[in-house]
């Protein structure tokens, strides 16, 4: 086994872990000394390892046939659903990130609405293993009692709940699909006074080959899913995009070279960049700011109809202010969109708008 590693090419980036792999640790007296090169050489050690993806994969099996249910973060449902473990609720936490969501409200003329989606384990709950029950509608309603009265808060746990003949969220990845945010965005029309009567979306399949990030997670690799778009009918032209950080411009919001790589999730955007500016013809005089995680992406195409402009922020990597922001491009409504796992473990988005109210 060590002349094999030893003679084989190290592998860059594994495809079903969807992740670059460890290199070879570089060797220094400090790095000796404190431990780090052997730390560093151990976890090169493990994702070198030769036929690593089949041991995985043996490791995975030999778990579900002992009747584990939930490995590596990750509950094994029925009818072929990956569902992520839900994230701890730390209600420090969230009253400081909901006290500075407030706060930035109240600084604002914006009309500000916040929707917190909730995840696979809530709405497929009867999908997960017997005696796993979801505790996301406590942490839901707790984020909902916390939020002041100057933002509208976008409940769309009922009618997902309702809609959920069809399927809303990918069974191998995290994600929800398009078919869960056409119907939120049905939600957030209504609440932010969006005359959408007139628009017409057309859905097409670009995949029926996705192994997302739980499959990756748990080494379960036994389905695959759809990726539908949906494109407002005859948007063909009527927006530009600017990736503002990476001086690209394009006319359209999905990124069909994606497609070719293992996260087709990707083809929505092209993933999740610091800030995107979403010009359209609507000439309405509404412009909107969406703060988000990476549930929005396939969520944002809808709205292009409806804004003169959007303004999309990533707090992960947003680090300029954004006050300044929405005062220069006269923002008319903001919309905070995350997902329910990613809120309650979120670093980023408190100190960006620490940002604003220290400015």
């Amino acid at each position: 086994m060590p002349i094999w590693m030893l003679i084989s090419k190290d592998v860059d980036f594994s495809d079903k872990e969807n992740r670059y792999m460890a290199k070879f640790p570089s060797i220094s007296f400090k790095s000796l000394s404190d431990g780090s090169f052997m730390e560093d050489f151990e976890t090169y050690l493990t994702d070198q390892f030769p036929v690593r993806d089949a041991c995985i994969t043996l490791k995975t099996n030999a778990l579900r046939l002992l009747g584990q249910r939930r490995i590596n973060g990750v509950y094994i449902g029925s009818k072929g659903y990956l569902i992520a473990e839900e994230e701890k609720f730390d209600s420090d936490k969230i009253d400081a990130l909901m006290k500075a969501i407030n706060s930035f409200a109240a600084e604002s003329e914006a009309n500000v609405k916040f929707m917190l989606v909730p995840n696979s384990s809530l709405i497929y709950e009867e999908k997960l293993p017997y005696g796993i029950d979801s505790s996301q509608d406590k942490t839901i309603e707790y984020v909902r009692e916390k939020l002041s009265s100057n933002v509208g808060f976008v409940d769309v746990r009922d009618a997902l709940t309702a809609g959920k003949g069809r399927q809303l969220y990918y069974k191998t990845d995290h994600h929800w699909t398009t078919a869960g945010a056409q119907i939120a965005f049905a939600e957030y029309a209504k609440a932010a006074g969006l005359d959408v009567s007139g628009i017409q979306y057309d859905n097409y399949c670009v995949s029926g080959d996705f192994c997302g990030t739980q499959a990756s997670n748990c080494g379960v690799y036994s389905s695959r899913d759809v990726v539908n778009i949906c494109v407002p009918k005859d948007s063909a032209g009527s927006y530009i995009v600017n990736y503002v950080d990476e001086t690209r411009k394009t006319a359209t919001l999905f990124d069909m070279s994606k497609l070719e790589e293992k996260d087709k999730y990707l083809v929505f955007m092209g993933g999740n960049y610091s800030r995107v500016d979403i010009n359209t013809d609507a000439k309405n005089g509404r412009r909107l700011l969406v703060i988000k995680d990476s549930y929005a992406n396939c969520f944002i195409p809808m709205l292009t109809p409806c804004y003169e402009e959007i303004i999309v922020v990533d707090p992960r990597y947003y680090y300029d202010d954004i006050y300044q922001l929405m005062s220069d491009a006269s923002v008319t409504d903001v919309l905070f969109l995350y997902n329910v796992n990613s809120f309650v473990t979120d670093n980023s988005l408190e100190e960006v708008l620490k940002k604003v109210l220290q400015s």
